[in-house]
């Protein structure tokens, strides 16, 4: 955790050095408000006598106010720098991570981390880095101004400081530390929760489930509580000791005091003086309990946060990265296998997906087809094999150069909470007007997006919820299109979509891709006569391959799936839905699925 400071030395100096003037502005001022009220008390002959408390007084008084803010200023302008660079810190690291982050993580307890955790960290550089080092000095400074008045009075101050500033803290810390780790635990816990209820929230209610999921909240809260509840007491119990010995070390100084002024070895007017100047040490070691009882939390929100970045990332990025002379893409032999489970998911395929050529990969669900995506976009390093852009192993091109050359609409697009115009963007995000207009016109969504109230400024909603499946689908589309990549990769493009909207959808996208390279992952079989070249996977191998209408005639695995797939077809479109859609398909010219409808 330290490592985050390293780059601000000069800050973290003047904090502690402006924590160590307040402190000391308040030891001053309280001892020489003592002195200035036992001095007034002899009523002295003139003023001038007492001159010296009294300016004194002013000078701590106004430099307290001054150093307080310019130390809560700079400790807290320091942390939250800290912060931003833990949160950008984290997000690069686990950036590379995303193929094994979800394996064993949940969105929501990533979120927490990225959120809640870090925010938890704040109380380890505030309390935890500075106050220990600013009670050493004031320690050191309370020292001094005790050693005119003998050793055996430092001792009692010393001892009390070290009581309350190392015994107390070391007793939170113990009382505390395990229900700190626990409610950092439960409180990620209640996060996560609530994060998968708020999103599968149509599910618990349509199941009828609303009770069930309020009382696994209902524990969550209550664990949280629990702990939370023990760390109050515990905190309450540093506070009263620390007024305990506060006032044990007032009274052994008043004590010493009195006999030393019996004695005739101190003057009484120095009394008060003492008196105050102990009880204001002590607002050094005040913060201490505190800091260390919460260091738990900071541990365990320190571990979790490092949990999510020791892990090896899937790709190695190479220390000479290459870059591809042309968007050729060859898949040699090649295999892949999961490295935590040791099971085979790709082998020995290959195929080459020249400049402007059209290969379908269709095969059923966990046949491999995803992650062959995932090779490709170097997410995954593959286990045997080479992938060649323009000639050059993927393994030697810098994962983001790869992604450059290809874009990608998934089988469940991602439309942020933000307007059409900034969900288009992502694709380009220097694109004007204009060419948002020209790709969604070219995706179908133009005369959409017109007809919205406050047209490519509307916002979508939450995951797009203002348009249905097949708008959502196209916007993505539109997206992939201002990407200009000259490499269109689609996984399973058409899931969720009605048997009409889907072969618009297709139409559509058909048209769109112009001299594009296209590489469509799915296990529907439309449009396939217009690729070059289909590869039927099952269990990970290529079991057929050639164009559509040679699978056809080999009346193998491709052809009964086309069988099935005519028999849903047929089943789901009744001829009332057909004619719609021809009437649809012939208004907008899209002769080709009209020929197909009819």
């Amino acid at each position: 955790m330290f490592h985050f400071i390293r780059p601000y030395p000069r800050q973290t100096a003047l904090a502690i050095c402006l924590s160590f003037c307040t402190i000391g502005a308040n030891v001053g001022l309280m001892a020489t408000s003592g002195l200035l009220i036992a001095k007034a008390a002899l009523h002295p002959i003139t003023i001038l006598l007492i001159w010296v408390p009294i300016v004194g007084v002013r000078f701590f008084g106004l430099s307290r106010a001054a150093f307080r803010y310019g130390e809560r200023y700079v400790s807290h302008d320091l942390t939250f720098r800290l912060l931003k660079e833990m949160r950008v810190w984290l997000y690069q690291r686990i950036e590379p991570l995303v193929p094994l982050l979800w394996q064993d993580r949940r969105s929501g307890d990533v979120m927490n981390t990225l959120v809640s955790d870090i925010d938890t960290l704040q109380n380890f550089y505030l309390r935890a880095v500075a106050p220990p080092v600013v009670a050493v000095l004031i320690a050191g400074l309370a020292a001094l101004l005790f050693a005119p008045f003998g050793t055996t009075m430092i001792l009692i101050v010393m001892v009390g400081l070290a009581l309350a500033g190392v015994g107390v803290p070391g007793l939170t810390h113990l009382l505390a530390a395990r229900s700190g780790q626990g409610a950092v635990q439960a409180r990620a816990q209640l996060q996560t929760r609530l994060v998968d209820v708020v999103e599968g929230m149509a599910d618990v209610l349509s199941f009828g489930q609303e009770e069930a999921v309020l009382a696994q909240v209902e524990a969550d809260q209550q664990r949280l509580a629990t702990h939370q509840r023990w760390l109050a007491q515990v905190e309450g119990l540093g506070s009263g000791l620390l007024l305990v010995f506060n006032s044990l070390t007032m009274w052994g100084v008043l004590w010493l005091g009195v006999v030393r002024v019996q004695n005739g070895q101190m003057d009484a007017v120095y009394l008060a003086m003492l008196l105050q100047t102990a009880l204001a040490v002590f607002e050094a070691v005040m913060p201490l309990p505190v800091a260390l009882q919460q260091l738990g939390e900071c541990v365990e929100a320190g571990r979790r946060m490092f949990s999510l970045t020791d892990q090896a990332p899937a790709v190695t990025v190479p220390q000479q990265p290459q870059t591809p002379a042309a968007a050729d893409l060859t898949v040699e032999n090649l295999s892949f296998q999961y490295p935590r489970t040791g099971r085979w998911v790709l082998r020995n395929i290959s195929f080459d997906l020249t400049v402007g050529r059209r290969v379908a990969v269709v095969g059923p669900s966990g046949a491999g087809k995803s992650t062959l995506i995932r090779l490709l976009l170097r997410l995954w390093d593959p286990t045997e094999g080479v992938v060649r852009l323009g000639g050059t192993d993927l393994c030697q091109v810098h994962p983001d150069t790869v992604r450059n050359f290809f874009a990608v609409v998934e089988q469940n697009a991602h439309l942020f909470h933000e307007s059409v115009a900034d969900n288009l963007r992502i694709g380009h995000p220097l694109a004007s007007l204009a060419q948002l207009r020209q790709a969604a016109g070219e995706a179908q969504m133009d005369s959409v997006v017109a007809a919205l109230p406050e047209g490519y400024d509307t916002q979508v909603g939450e995951f797009g919820t203002r348009f249905s499946g097949g708008e959502r689908q196209r916007l993505a589309l539109a997206r992939a299109l201002l990407r200009e990549a000259p490499i269109l990769m689609l996984d399973e493009p058409t899931t969720g979509l009605d048997p009409v909207t889907e072969l618009q959808f297709m139409e559509t996208l058909l048209n769109a891709t112009g001299h594009r390279s296209v590489l469509l992952i799915t296990h529907r079989l439309l449009h396939l006569e217009q690729f070059d070249e289909v590869l039927v996977l099952q269990a990970g191998e290529v079991v057929e391959r050639g164009t559509h209408a040679e699978l056809l005639r080999s009346r193998g695995v491709y052809r009964s799936m086309w069988e099935v797939e005519q028999d849903r077809l047929s089943t789901v479109m009744s001829p009332a839905v057909i004619g719609v859609a021809a009437g649809e398909a012939a208004c907008k010219g899209q002769t080709s699925l009209l020929l197909r409808l009819k």
